[in-house]
């Protein structure tokens, strides 16, 4: 019998930012994305846990961008289940 097993690179989008921003390398004026991009190990090709995880703030016209934390790319996002607070 053989264990068949690896990893595979995943990509998530997270959203947009509130405002227009600046790319710094393109120079255009756009909203910017946030994106987790990682590896998750698999078993017999199917994953099973997250190995390694990082959080960006991407351009979606050029794709450069910059690492942040989870917790300071979330400030930056514009968030669905805002609840406003009369």
């Amino acid at each position: 019998m053989f264990i068949v097993w690896g990893s595979k690179g995943f990509e998530r989008a997270l959203g947009d930012t509130v405002i227009q921003c600046d790319c710094s390398h393109c120079n255009n004026e756009v909203v910017m994305q946030g994106k987790q991009i990682g590896r998750k190990f698999t078993l017999f090709w199917i994953p099973i846990f997250t190995t390694s995880s990082s959080h960006y703030l991407l351009c979606p016209i050029c794709g450069y961008g910059k690492e942040l934390s989870k917790e300071i790319l979330a400030q930056y996002l514009v968030s669905s289940t805002e609840t406003i607070i009369e």
